[in-house]
């Protein structure tokens, strides 16, 4: 898996609430919207929205996650580029063998060049077992993040003042009230209440979950 492709890690198509609901209020009188979300719960939509893009970039969880995961792709790549280079290397004295006909035998040589196959082979199914323990990895890693996540949210709403918690991820959400937007409150009280090394902990757990 190559660090591009853990970029989309970041956007943790992960939701907390997948139900969007928008009661509509007709008064005779009109009023000006909501502002706050003490007055959009005074309305009786006692309704939050979290924009998990936000979540993902500015929650130190998942910066760790990230930064561990980023870690070991690193590692992964450096033992592939170690084996290609060793293929190379072998591939370039087999010709070189051949230009000089420094085998003794044909069968020296076919041995030679079953022996670079073997190689190829070896890396090639190296790079598919990295790949397959990274994505699992990034998998375990993520759900123990999401259940920190729901954990912590669950003590942020504790008093009961929202009913509903909704996510938001790239558009999926078409509508909703700026006063219902509790992103960045909700971030700072994640950050407050992190402890520094649980991504490493998680880390640690999904190895021995293998």
């Amino acid at each position: 898996m190559t660090k591009k492709s853990l970029v989309g890690f970041a956007s943790l198509t992960l939701a907390l609430a997948s139900v969007l609901s928008l009661p509509s209020c007709q008064d005779k009188a009109q009023k000006s919207a909501p502002a706050t979300a003490a007055e959009v719960q005074a309305t009786g939509l006692p309704i939050a929205l979290v924009r998990m893009d936000s979540v993902t970039s500015q929650y130190k969880y998942a910066q760790e996650v990230k930064a561990a995961l980023e870690k070991d792709a690193q590692e992964h790549q450096m033992r592939l580029q170690s084996k290609g280079a060793a293929l190379q290397k072998a591939a370039a004295d087999f010709e070189r063998r051949m230009r000089i006909n420094a085998f003794v035998s044909a069968e020296a040589q076919q041995s030679e060049q079953q022996k670079l196959i073997r190689m190829q082979q070896e890396g090639e199914a190296l790079g598919a077992q990295l790949s397959q323990q990274l994505a699992m990895k990034q998998q375990l890693m993520l759900e123990d993040m999401m259940k920190e996540l729901r954990a912590q949210l669950k003590e942020y709403n504790k008093d009961g003042r929202y009913k509903l918690v909704l996510t938001q991820v790239g558009d999926n959400v078409l509508y909703a009230e700026e006063a219902l937007d509790i992103t960045d409150d909700f971030i700072k009280y994640l950050n407050e209440h992190y402890t520094a090394g649980k991504a490493t902990a998680a880390k640690a757990d999904s190895t021995s979950k293998k």
